[in-house]
C-alpha cells in the first residue's frame, strides 16, 4: 500500500476511536525490506508502545519476534502463518494463511471437487498462500495435480493456462485483484470459458462494488466461468469517503480496509488490558467486531472470519455461499451455470476425450455383444445342467465316501493327563461351575494346557494339533442326514467356528476331532481371575459369538442345539470359536449316576423355556433357543459370573423349575444396579431371553446392535487380535511385575529369617552353594548372661507363660542389640550368648561394644515386667571376656553358626561366677576397655578361684562415663563407692575373694603343704605364738594371705620355707616355718589393700545368690587347716 494510503486510514481510524484515547504515530517506510524493518524498529523502540504493519511477511516476523522480547503488541493486517507460540504480542487481523486455505476446502467439498490446479502470482503472499493451500487440501484428501506460478502478464498467464488446461477442469487462482482482469482476458483466448472450467479466485480486499470492481468488459461466460472467495463487501459509499477524506487521486489500496480495522481493533485491546502484551490472547478472546471488513472474532492471537462466495448472476455478482473454516451455507441467489450444472473436475471422457468413441461403433459392438452374450448365455445353462449333474454326483459319491472318518493309527495322543473336575457346590458360585458337555464330550470342554482349565486329550492328526473328544454314546446310526451333517461339518470353514477334523463312530469308540485351543473355553476364560478383561475384550467376544452364530444359522446346519459358554473355545489369537455344534450333539435327558441332579439342572442354565416345557429337548434345538442361550452367555461375559449368581435361588434344580414355569414376570438372572453394563446391553440380553421366542432378535440385529453398544466401532479380526495380545502382553507383564514383587518379598522375608539364624555373609555363601571355611579371630568380645533364680521362677509358672516370659525378655534384647555392633550367637533356656569381633571385625572397638550392650541389657531389664508375675523382677547375671577365638558352621540339616576356643569358656565361667545385676569381666577385658579409652568404669573384686583356670584376678563393669540410662541399684551402690576411692585418691579394694571348698584339696597350697611333715600339734602352737603379735591367729588369715605368703613355694630355687623329706625333725620344721608364719603377717600389715573383709561368692548356686545382700556381714572365711599324716 502507499504512504497516502496507509496514513489515511489511520488517520481516519484515529478520528473515529473513543474520544479518552490519544494516539502519536510514528511511521517509517520499510519497502518491504526485512532488514529495514528491524532497523526502523530498533530506532523507534523506546519511543513507542506498539508498532502496526508491515504487511510483508518477512519483516513482519521479524519485528514480532523482537516485540515480543521488547513486551510490545505488534499489529498487522496481512495474513501469516499459524504458530502463535512464537509470536505472544502479535494481532493478525487477516487471519492466517491456514485459515484461508480451510474455506476453500470448505468450498470444494461443498461442490464435490476432488482434482484441482493452482495458479498463483510470483509474490511473497501468493507463494506462501499457494503452498498452504495445496498442503491443507492433501490432508483434506483433495489431490491437488499442478501448482503454477505466473508473472502478471497477459502472455504469462495464456502460457500457464495452456499447461494446466489439459490436467484439471477446476483452478485456484491466486493473483491480485488489479491483475483480474487480465488473467479473465487470457482465458476468454485460451477457450477455457466454455463451462468446463471453473476458476475459484481468492481476493483479499472486499468488493468495492458489485461487479467486483472490473472495469473492463469480459463475456458473460467467462464472467459465470469465475467465482470469488472473500470478506464482508464494503459499499461504495464508504469508499468514497475514504478517497475524499483523504484526497487520493488514485483508487485506495486493497488493503486500507484491513488497516483500517487494524488500529480500530488495537483501540478496543487498550481498552481492555490498559496495554499489557502479557494479558494479549486472553482479551482478544473477548473481542467481537464488525467493520469494514466484516465480523472479526480472535482465536489465540489470529483472526477468525466468515467469508463470502460471489457468481457473476444476471449482470452482477452475488453472494451465493457463505463460509466458514468447517461448514458452507447456500444462499437463497440461484447459481446461473453456463451448462446444465456446475463443471465435473474429471471429465466424462477424460482431458483429452479419448476415452468416447462415436456412437455408430457403440451400436454395431452393442449388437455383436447381444449376440455373443445370448450365445453365451445358452452355453452357460449347458454347463450349469451339466455342472449340476457332475455335482450331485460327486456329493452322493464324497457322501458315501466317508471323508470325514479318520484312522484311529493316525492320531499320536500326547502324555496329557485329564484335569481333575471340580466338585459343585449347593450354589452357583462367582467362580464358574465346570461341566463336562454330556453327550458330546466326555473330557469337558476344548482344550487347554493349563492345570486350572478342563481339557481334552490332545494329539497330533496329520500334522495338526487336534482335541480328542470321546462321545458318550455307545454308537451311532449312519443314516443319510447323518452322513449330510458329518460331511456339512468338514465343509464348514469360519472365523469364529472351531474347525470339525473328523469323527470316528465305530461301537463302543466313539470319539471326535476337532482344531486344538490352547486358550481353554470362554468358560475358562472367565474363571481365571488372572486374565484381566477389559470391555474391549468382553465386545470382541461378544462380537465374534454373534458373528458366528450368524454364520451357522445361515448355514445348512441352521442351528447350534448346545450352545453355552463351555462350548466357545479360545484359540491362541483370542478369537471366540464356537464348538459341538452338529449332528451327533446330544443332551442327557435326566440325572445319572455319572451325571448328578446339581450338574444336570446346571447344565440346563442355557436352554430356552420353550424348550424346557417340551418331553423332549430337539437334538438341533432351534434359532430362538439359541438366541436365549447368547443372552444368557452375554450375562456371563459383561458380569463375569455364573448365570443367576445374583439370584437368591440356591438350588439349580429350583432355578429350572422357575423358568420352565409361566411365572410373572419370567425368571431370568438378575443384573445388579450397580454392575456398571450399559443400558443398551443391558437391554439387548433382556431381547434375547424373552419369554415370547418370537419376540427375540435374529443374529443379524444382536451383531449390529454389538456394534452400537461399541459406539459404532467395528472390531475388525486381525486388529482385534493385535491389540488383544497387546492387552494381553501388557496384561502378563503387570502379573509378571506383581509375581516378581511377591517373590521378592517372600525372598525377603526367607532371608530374613536366614540371617537371623545365621551370619549375612555366612548365609551368602551358603546361598551360594559355597562351602564356609571355619576362620580365626585373634581378638573378640564375648558375652554371657543367664537368669538368676530361674528355675522358681519356672515352678511358679505355667510352661506358655514361661515361653511369653523367655520372648518378651529375648524381643527386648534383641532390639537393644541391634544398636550395636554385635551379633547374637545364640539363646538355650534362659542363657544369652552374643559376640563382637565377628563375623565383620571391627578393630579394636569390640570390646566396647560389647561392654556398652551389657550396660543397656542391664538397664532393659530393669524396666522389665513379667506379664504373670508383676511383682517380681529379673535378675540378669553377665559375664564378659576378650580373646581369640574360632567360627564355624556346624552341620548340614539345621546348620549352626558356632564359636570354639578357650575365650568362650572364659567367658561362660565369668557369668557363673558372677553375681546377679552385675557385670563380670575377666583382667582381659578391664585391660581392653582401659586401652580402648572410652571411659568405662571397672572395679576390681579380687580373686578368685575359676573352674580350669585356677586362680584368677577379675573385676565389675560398673559403668561408663556420661551413661544417663538408669541402672539397678547394686551398680549404683558399685559406683558410688569408685567414686568416694576417686575423690580420696586411694585405690579401691578388692570387694572379695573366694577359693571354693571343693578346690582346696587340689590347691597349690595342699600341694606345698602336704609337702611338709609338720604335725597339726606344731601348727596350733605356731598359731598361739603368733597372737601375741597380731591380733588374729594363723586360722583367721584369709586365703588371699595364705596365697601371698606360699608364693615362693613355686620356686624351683632352694627356700628356707621348703620343708624336708620325713627325716627332718619336729624342732627343724618348728624353726623353718616360724618365719614364714612371721613373714606373712608383714606383709597383710604391709598391704592395706588386703585388709578389707571378702565375701564368700556363690558361683552359680542359686540358693547362695539369695543370700547375696548379707555376704558384707559374714565372717571372712578361715582357712581350713587340713589332715596332715606324717609317715
Amino acid at each position: 500500500p502507499s504512504e497516502a494510503t496507509v496514513s489515511g486510514a489511520l488517520s481516519q481510524a484515529l478520528a473515529n476511536v473513543s474520544g479518552s484515547l490519544q494516539f502519536n504515530v510514528l511511521s517509517k517506510n520499510t519497502n518491504c525490506d526485512e532488514g529495514t524493518a528491524l532497523n526502523e524498529a530498533f530506532g523507534i523502540k523506546d519511543s513507542v508502545q506498539s508498532f502496526i504493519g508491515p504487511v510483508c511477511e518477512k519483516a513482519i516476523r521479524s519485528i514480532a519476534m523482537m516485540a515480543a522480547l521488547w513486551n510490545k503488541p505488534v499489529v498487522t493486517w496481512t495474513p501469516i502463518k499459524e504458530d502463535a507460540d512464537s509470536f505472544p504480542t502479535l494481532i493478525a487481523t487477516l487471519g492466517t494463511y491456514e485459515d484461508i486455505a480451510r474455506n476453500i476446502a470448505t468450498l470444494l467439498q461443498c461442490q464435490g471437487w476432488k482434482t484441482i490446479g493452482i495458479i498463483h502470482a510470483n509474490t511473497e503472499i501468493h507463494r506462501q498462500m499457494a503452498v498452504t493451500t495445496k498442503s491443507v487440501l492433501q490432508d483434506d484428501d483433495v489431490t491437488v495435480k499442478r501448482v503454477l506460478p505466473t508473472n502478471m502478464t497477459g502472455d504469462s498467464m495464456k502460457s500457464t493456462l495452456s499447461s494446466i488446461k489439459a490436467l484439471v477442469r477446476i483452478i485456484v487462482v491466486l493473483v491480485p485483484e488489479m491483475f483480474l482482469e487480465t488473467f479473465l482476458t487470457a482465458v476468454t483466448s485460451e477457450g477455457m470459458n466454455d463451462g468446463s472450467y471453473m476458476f475459484i479466485h481468492w481476493k483479499f480486499s472486499p468488493a468495492l462494488n458489485q461487479s467486483s470492481g472490473l472495469s473492463v468488459p469480459h463475456p458473460k461466460n467467462t464472467l459465470q466461468s469465475l467465482l470469488q472467495i472473500g470478506p464482508f463487501t464494503v459499499s461504495q459509499s464508504s469508499y468514497d469517503q475514504f478517497t475524499s477524506h483523504n484526497s487520493l487521486s488514485q483508487p485506495a489500496s486493497e488493503f486500507y480496509a484491513y488497516l483500517y480495522d487494524a488500529v480500530i481493533l488495537y483501540s478496543h485491546f487498550v481498552v481492555l488490558n490498559n496495554t499489557n502484551p502479557l494479558q494479549l490472547h486472553q482479551n482478544l478472546q473477548r473481542i467481537n467486531y464488525t467493520g469494514w471488513t466484516g465480523h472479526i472474532r480472535f482465536n489465540n492471537s489470529f483472526a477468525t472470519r466468515a467469508y463470502r462466495v460471489s457468481h457473476y448472476q444476471q449482470g452482477n455478482f452475488s453472494v451465493v455461499y457463505e463460509l466458514s473454516s468447517d461448514q458452507c451455507v447456500k444462499t437463497p441467489t440461484p447459481m446461473e451455470w453456463i451448462g446444465a450444472g456446475p463443471p465435473q473436475d474429471t471429465p466424462k471422457c477424460g482431458f483429452t476425450g479419448s476415452s468416447c468413441k462415436d456412437n455408430d461403433d457403440a451400436n454395431e459392438r452393442g449388437a455383436i455383444i447381444a449376440g455373443a452374450c445370448i450365445g453365451g448365455l445358452l452355453s452357460v445353462a449347458a454347463f450349469i445342467l451339466a455342472f449340476y449333474l457332475y455335482r450331485k454326483m460327486r456329493f452322493e459319491k464324497e457322501l458315501m465316501g466317508m471323508l470325514w472318518k479318520v484312522n484311529e493309527n493316525e492320531i499320536k495322543l500326547r502324555n496329557k493327563q485329564v484335569a481333575p473336575k471340580q466338585q459343585a457346590g449347593p450354589h452357583p458360585t462367582k467362580k464358574l461351575v465346570r461341566m463336562e458337555t454330556r453327550g458330546t464330550l466326555g473330557f469337558g470342554s476344548s482344550c487347554s494346557l493349563d492345570k486350572n482349565f478342563l481339557f481334552a486329550p490332545i494329539g497330533n492328526y496329520k500334522g495338526s494339533v487336534v482335541a480328542v473328544k470321546s462321545l458318550q454314546r455307545r454308537s451311532i446310526r449312519l443314516t443319510r442326514d447323518v452322513l449330510r451333517d458329518l460331511k456339512t461339518l468338514r465343509e464348514l470353514h469360519h472365523d469364529n467356528l472351531n474347525q470339525f477334523v473328523g469323527a470316528n463312530l465305530e461301537p463302543e469308540n466313539c470319539y471326535v476331532l476337532t482344531m486344538y485351543c490352547p486358550k481353554g473355553s470362554l468358560q475358562d476364560i472367565l474363571e481365571n481371575d488372572d486374565i484381566k478383561l477389559d470391555w474391549m475384550f468382553k465386545m470382541s467376544f461378544a462380537l465374534d459369538l454373534a458373528r458366528g452364530m450368524e454364520f451357522l444359522h445361515k448355514s445348512s446346519l441352521r442351528s447350534h442345539g448346545n450352545l453355552k459358554s463351555s462350548n466357545c473355545v479360545i484359540d491362541s489369537r483370542w478369537v471366540l470359536k464356537l464348538t459341538d455344534y452338529g449332528a451327533i450333539t446330544t443332551h442327557p435327558e435326566e440325572p445319572t449316576q455319572e451325571v448328578g441332579e446339581h450338574e444336570f439342572y446346571t447344565g440346563l442354565f442355557w436352554t430356552a423355556p420353550e424348550l424346557l416345557r417340551l418331553q423332549k429337548i430337539p437334538r438341533k434345538g432351534t434359532q430362538k433357543g439359541d438366541v436365549y442361550s447368547f443372552g444368557i452367555i452375554l450375562q456371563e461375559i459383561f458380569l463375569r459370573t455364573t448365570p443367576y449368581y445374583f439370584n437368591v435361588v440356591s438350588s439349580p434344580k429350583e432355578i429350572i423349575m422357575r423358568v420352565r414355569n409361566h411365572e410373572v414376570p419370567p425368571y431370568r438372572p438378575h443384573i445388579p444396579d450397580d454392575s456398571n453394563v450399559p443400558d443398551k446391553a443391558v437391554f439387548l440380553m433382556r431381547c434375547c431371553w424373552h419369554e415370547h421366542s418370537e419376540s427375540r432378535p435374529d443374529f443379524h440385529s444382536i451383531r449390529k446392535r454389538l456394534i452400537d453398544i461399541n459406539s459404532g466401532r467395528k472390531i475388525n479380526i486381525m486388529d482385534n487380535m493385535i491389540q488383544m495380545l497387546e492387552a494381553y502382553s501388557n496384561n502378563l507383564e503387570q502379573l509378571v511385575t506383581e509375581r516378581t514383587e511377591e517373590l521378592a518379598l517372600e525372598k525377603q522375608k526367607t532371608d530374613r529369617l536366614l540371617y537371623n539364624m545365621l551370619p549375612p555373609l555366612v548365609a551368602e555363601q551358603l546361598k551360594r552353594g559355597e562351602s564356609v571355611q571355619p576362620e580365626c579371630y585373634d581378638e573378640v568380645s564375648i558375652f554371657f548372661s543367664d537368669i538368676v533364680g530361674f528355675t522358681t521362677i519356672a515352678n511358679q509358672s505355667e510352661p506358655l507363660q514361661v515361653v511369653d516370659l523367655l520372648n518378651d525378655l529375648y524381643t527386648t534384647f534383641d532390639e537393644i542389640i541391634a544398636r550395636h555392633d554385635v551379633y547374637k550367637v545364640e539363646t538355650i533356656g534362659d542363657a544369652y550368648m552374643c559376640v563382637s569381633g565377628l563375623p565383620r571385625r571391627n578393630g579394636k572397638k569390640h570390646s566396647g561394644e560389647i561392654a556398652n550392650m551389657a550396660l543397656d541389657l542391664l538397664n532393659g531389664v530393669t524396666n522389665f515386667k513379667i506379664r504373670h508375675l508383676p511383682g517380681s523382677k529379673l535378675q540378669l547375671r553377665i559375664g564378659l571376656h576378650t580373646g581369640g577365638c574360632a567360627a564355624g558352621v556346624v552341620g548340614t540339616a539345621m546348620p549352626r553358626y558356632c564359636l570354639f576356643g578357650d575365650t568362650v569358656n572364659m567367658a561362660s565361667r565369668m557369668e557363673s561366677t558372677g553375681k546377679a545385676l552385675h557385670i563380670h569381666i575377666s583382667a582381659g577385658m578391664n585391660s581392653a576397655l582401659k586401652d580402648l579409652g572410652w571411659g568405662f568404669m571397672t572395679m576390681e573384686r579380687g580373686i578368685i578361684d575359676v573352674k580350669g583356670k585356677g586362680l584368677q584376678k577379675t573385676y565389675w563393669l560398673i559403668g561408663k562415663t556420661g551413661y544417663s540410662k538408669p541402672l539397678p541399684q547394686t551398680m549404683i551402690s558399685l559406683q558410688e563407692k569408685w567414686r568416694q576411692s576417686q575423690d580420696t585418691g586411694r585405690p579401691c579394694s578388692p570387694t572379695e575373694s573366694h577359693i571354693s571348698d571343693r578346690d582346696h584339696s587340689d590347691s597349690m597350697y595342699g600341694r606345698a603343704f602336704r609337702k611338709t611333715s609338720i604335725a597339726i600339734s606344731f601348727l596350733h602352737s605356731l598359731s598361739r605364738d603368733a597372737q601375741n603379735s597380731d591380733s588374729r591367729s594363723v586360722s583367721e588369715l584369709s586365703v588371699q594371705d595364705l596365697h601371698l605368703s606360699c608364693e615362693s613355694l613355686k620356686d624351683k630355687r632352694p627356700s628356707p620355707v621348703t620343708l624336708s623329706p620325713v627325716q627332718r625333725s619336729q624342732s627343724v620344721g618348728e624353726s623353718k616355718i616360724r618365719p614364714m608364719i612371721n613373714n606373712l603377717t608383714k606383709n597383710r600389715k604391709s598391704r592395706p589393700e588386703l585388709k578389707s573383709k571378702s565375701s564368700t561368692d556363690s558361683s552359680s548356686d542359686e540358693s547362695k545368690d539369695s543370700d547375696q545382700s548379707n555376704s558384707s556381714k559374714e565372717t571372712p572365711k578361715k582357712f581350713a587347716i587340713p589332715k596332715i599324716e606324717i609317715s
